[in-house]
C-alpha cells in the first residue's frame, strides 16, 4: 500500500461516513467489511466469554447504524470510534453477566472443568494485561507498529506505507520488538 493508497483509504472513510449519515446501506456494508475483523480481534481480548464476541461485534456495528448521523471521524478513520464502542459494549456485557452469574462459594475441585476454565481465563486476562502494558511502554515507533500489525491486523507492507518506512525495516522492528517482549516475559 503506497502513501497514495493510504490517502485514498482516508478519503474513502470520509466518503463512507458521509454516505452512511444519509442512510446508505452499501456504505455501512463497506465499513463492516473493512473493519469487522479488527473489531472482532479487539472484542476477543475484552470479552469474558468467547461465545459473546460475535454479539459484541454485532452490537458495535448496530450502534454505528443507529448513531450514523452523529458519528465523527477521528484522524479521518472510523476505526477509533468503532473500537471505543466495542470496548464499552464489551464492558457493559461483562458487567451485566457478572451481576447475573451465581457466585461460587466453594472452590471447584482440582482437575474439574470449572477450575480449569477459571485458571485458563485468569491466565489469559493476566497475559493480555501484561502484553498491553508492555506494548504501551514501547517507544512510539515500535508501539505504533505493534498496534498496526498486531491489533489492527495490517500487513507489513501496509504498515510500512502508513509510516513511510520500508517493509524490511518494519519486519526487522517487529522481530526486534518480539524478542524484547519474549525477553521481558522470561525475566518475569
Amino acid at each position: 500500500m503506497s502513501p497514495r493508497d493510504t490517502k485514498s483509504s482516508v478519503t474513502a472513510d470520509n466518503h463512507l461516513a458521509t454516505s452512511l449519515a444519509l442512510g446508505d446501506e452499501a456504505a455501512f456494508a463497506a465499513l463492516f467489511d473493512k473493519y469487522s475483523a479488527t473489531v472482532y480481534r479487539y472484542a476477543w481480548g475484552l470479552a469474558d466469554a468467547r461465545d459473546e464476541v460475535p454479539d459484541i461485534v454485532q452490537e458495535t456495528f448496530l450502534l454505528l447504524w443507529r448513531r450514523r448521523k452523529d458519528v465523527r471521524l477521528a484522524e479521518s478513520t472510523m476505526l477509533p470510534w468503532l473500537l471505543i464502542c466495542c470496548r464499552n459494549t464489551a464492558y457493559n456485557l461483562n458487567r451485566t453477566r457478572r451481576r447475573s452469574e451465581p457466585v461460587e462459594l466453594i472452590e471447584p475441585p482440582l482437575g474439574s472443568p470449572a477450575r480449569s476454565q477459571r485458571e485458563e481465563h485468569d491466565r489469559a486476562v493476566e497475559e493480555l494485561a501484561w502484553i498491553l502494558e508492555e506494548i504501551a511502554a514501547l517507544p512510539d515507533a515500535e508501539r505504533r507498529l505493534c498496534e498496526l500489525c498486531l491489533l489492527e491486523g495490517r500487513s507489513y507492507d501496509e504498515a510500512a506505507a502508513m509510516l513511510g518506512i520500508s517493509q524490511p525495516a518494519v519486519r526487522k522492528r517487529i522481530e526486534r520488538t518480539r524478542r524484547k517482549l519474549r525477553a521481558s516475559k522470561n525475566a518475569n
